[in-house]
């Protein structure tokens, strides 16, 4: 079931209830909020979201093994699985570039440090003690959490084909779709995984504004694989000046400095459910996610994710529409 991926800047309590009861009320199977440390914290936010809310699985979008010690996010899940019992997952990702250029966190072992808090959640759902030295158990039951990883580098793409049960393609270019498909899957594999992979393209849906498709494609682009930025002709130097103007608040000096062959790879002009999932079935993706701006929007895209699975759920889904692969997608 389709997806939706907080994208509300520094939402209070009341933007993101509203933004999980719309996502629920039209059909979303689960919404991510976002877990930024410039932002109020997602998980009090997720706690009022588990009250006011009744189906929809619900988690952050995604925390990062770095800011909080491992032990504290095992907490804080099991403590939101008491307020929505079955209804909480956890996304995990390598953090954004602020980590690095604000918090002074070296993020190059993400994929190894993601890899160990999902065994340690495992191994505490289990039954295992926080910390094997000392014995000392978690005291609040955390039972069994689906976990789900987004990442691009290819190092995170096999971190969540190892160790995830769903994998978030979120904001790939459509250049390197397949092949980072390819990457999960190739890790999944020497694991003996079958993780569920779930698209989530950047989309220029009808009242979906410029500004908020921009913000991301921005960050994604600075973080895709080195040899698609190189295709762009988005080189390291000009990484960095993205890097120091997004941790600045420059957004639009950031974005000045993203090459238009970048955002023509990220971005896709409105598509037909049809032509999405004619690029995702072959590719073994079942499931969609979108990126929840606003709730005047997230009607409409989550009516058009629930035509793309619905296509998906169909035998031979991907001979329909119009392929999206690499080289066809729409220009803007």
């Amino acid at each position: 079931m389709s997806g939706v991926i907080g994208h509300l800047p520094n939402p209070d309590v009341g933007a993101a209830v509203e933004l999980a009861r719309t996502a629920e009320d039209h059909g979303a199977g689960w919404i991510g909020l976002a877990d930024a440390f410039w932002w109020r914290d997602v998980w009090m936010l997720l706690a009022k979201v588990a009250e006011r809310t009744t189906r929809i699985d619900i988690g952050p979008a995604m925390t990062n093994p770095f800011m909080r010690h491992p032990f504290h996010t095992a907490s804080a899940l099991a403590t939101l699985q008491e307020l929505a019992p079955g209804r909480v997952f956890c996304g995990v990702a390598a953090g954004g570039s602020e980590l690095t250029a604000a918090a002074g966190v070296d993020r190059r072992p993400a994929a190894d440090r993601v890899r160990e808090l999902v065994a340690l959640l495992r191994a505490v759902a289990a039954g295992a003690p926080l910390d094997p030295t000392s014995g000392r158990t978690l005291e609040p039951v955390l039972a069994e959490v689906t976990v789900l990883v987004a990442g691009r580098g290819d190092r995170m793409l096999a971190a969540a084909g190892a160790c995830a049960e769903r994998v978030l393609l979120w904001a790939i270019p459509g250049s390197d779709l397949e092949r980072s498909v390819a990457v999960v899957r190739a890790a999944a594999a020497e694991e003996g995984r079958r993780p569920e992979l779930i698209w989530a393209p950047l989309v220029r849906h009808a009242g979906v504004a410029e500004a908020s498709l921009l913000h991301v494609a921005v960050y994604a682009s600075i973080n895709t694989a080195a040899a698609v930025r190189e295709r762009w002709g988005l080189g390291s130097a000009e990484v960095v000046a993205i890097r120091r103007a997004l941790v600045a608040g420059g957004m639009q000096a950031a974005t000045a400095l993203v090459p238009s062959a970048a955002l023509d790879d990220l971005i896709l002009d409105d598509p037909t459910p049809s032509a999405v999932a004619a690029t995702a079935s072959p590719l073994g993706i079942t499931a969609v996610a979108v990126p929840g701006f606003g709730t005047t929007s997230l009607a409409r895209q989550l009516r058009w994710a629930a035509e793309v699975e619905a296509l998906l759920g169909e035998a031979g889904s991907g001979s329909r529409g119009r392929s999206l692969r690499a080289g066809r997608w729409p220009r803007r």
